[in-house]
């Protein structure tokens, strides 16, 4: 029986009326649509048709048309907020003739892949550390809920936590996607859900999917979960740890040094697709979020730290665009391997309590301090636009500034506190 057959057979069994069809768009964002179950062979087979000119960085007006593409192989039956069951499928974007569409970004990252496979470096598979706040609906103060005095692995500090927590391992293995563990943080009312490791593109999928479900689910306990990257000014940002390792464990280390040093080049660029907000730049440099583009195995917050056969990348916070970070840290990866770049020094020292003539002399850079100044890194960062993209670069880049430039305009709470009696 084909692929297409089982799944078919599956749908008919379990009585699916709704297939629930997923895409990502250039911003981040996860677009959906739903079609009814006994169009499964024809969507297949076809795609889907949609307006691109109405997805945030697709396509222009006079270009209009394009289709979606599911990929069989992401197939799943979830619960939906309904409660009913339905039959998931992520897809890509295509043109209208069918061929990939330059700027849809699970092609951006799995075109990536490619590169890095045909380059000759080793076959990646990625792990995820998602951590969000989970908060009362409508929560507006300024410190998370007093009543969560709890802290790092923790137990929980409520049933009504639990019984979220518990819903949300429930929905993320009904919809395939592997958890190692689920642990309280350091800050109230923050949790961290850790990801099996998968390829690249599929590890992308699950934490895609693993957010929405542990939003569907926060919501229907009657919690909000934020995946802010610094909500809370006097606690913890929220990360997006991503840890690399090698699906052969006998590939050459000095080729991973490589790698991680072409990583560690590339950090101020790389901060526009992993740190992608104006909130990012509160996080990075504060609580166990790095400031500074070093690797090490002791230092208490590395851009990079290294553990057995494997190297976590620790500056991506949870709103990081899981696709484009990844497909631009593999691109700088493999730079690193083509320029055979010796990684630095380990460093376990403090740089922030260095000084500037200090860390010049020992080469250490400091990360963006703002949005802007990531985006003005990714412009003058060749590597990570030739993996981007003309199209995807553009359109990016165009968005980015303009929310930069709404932030840098706008009048805020703080202002008025400090100025308004000027």
């Amino acid at each position: 029986m084909s692929g297409l057959d089982s799944l078919l057979a599956l749908v008919k069994a379990e009585q699916i009326s709704v297939l629930h069809l997923q895409f990502v768009d250039l911003m981040g964002s996860v677009k959906s649509v739903a079609v009814p179950a006994n169009r499964l062979a024809d969507v297949l087979d076809q795609g889907l048709g949609f307006d691109g000119s109405a997805i945030e960085g697709f396509a222009r007006e006079e270009e209009a048309d394009m289709r979606l593409a599911p990929d069989l192989s992401t197939a799943r039956l979830w619960r939906a907020s309904s409660g009913f069951r339905e039959l998931r499928l992520i897809c890509e974007s295509t043109l209208p003739d069918g061929l990939p569409f330059a700027g849809d970004p699970r092609r951006i990252l799995a075109r990536s892949v490619d590169r890095a496979l045909a380059s000759g470096a080793p076959q990646l598979m990625i792990s995820a550390e998602l951590e969000f706040f989970l908060l009362p609906q409508g929560f507006v103060a300024e410190t998370p809920d007093p009543g969560d005095p709890a802290g790092y692995f923790d137990e929980f500090p409520s049933h009504r936590h639990e019984r979220c927590l518990e819903a949300m391992a429930g929905g993320l293995a009904d919809a395939g996607v592997g958890v190692t563990q689920i642990h309280h943080e350091a800050a109230p009312n923050q949790y961290e859900v850790d990801l099996a490791p998968l390829p690249p593109v599929a590890a992308a999928d699950a934490i895609v999917t693993a957010k929405l479900i542990i939003r569907r689910e926060a919501g229907l306990h009657g919690f909000t979960a934020s995946f802010m990257p610094k909500p809370f000014n006097r606690h913890p940002g929220s990360g997006l740890h991503l840890a690399f390792k090698s699906a052969d464990p006998n590939r050459e280390s000095s080729m991973w040094s490589s790698f991680a040093a072409g990583i560690l080049a590339h950090a101020p660029g790389l901060c526009a697709l992993a740190n992608p907000t104006v909130n990012s730049y509160k996080r990075l440099g504060g609580s166990e979020a790095p400031g500074f583009a070093v690797w090490s195995d002791r230092h208490p917050a590395p851009y990079l730290r290294r553990m057995e056969g494997i190297w976590e990348w620790r500056a991506p916070d949870a709103s990081a665009h899981p696709y484009l970070a990844l497909a631009c840290a593999i691109a700088a990866g493999v730079d690193g391997l083509e320029q055979r770049l010796d990684l630095p020094p380990r460093l376990d020292d403090l740089p922030e309590r260095w000084s500037a003539e200090q860390r010049f002399l020992r080469h250490v850079a400091e990360l963006p301090a703002s949005l802007r100044d990531a985006l003005e890194a990714l412009e003058q960062d060749d590597c990570l636009q030739a993996a981007l993209g003309d199209h995807a670069l553009r359109h990016y880049l165009e968005a980015k500034k303009l929310e930069w430039k709404a932030y840098a305009q706008t009048v805020h709470a703080w202002e008025r506190e400090m100025y308004l009696t000027l």
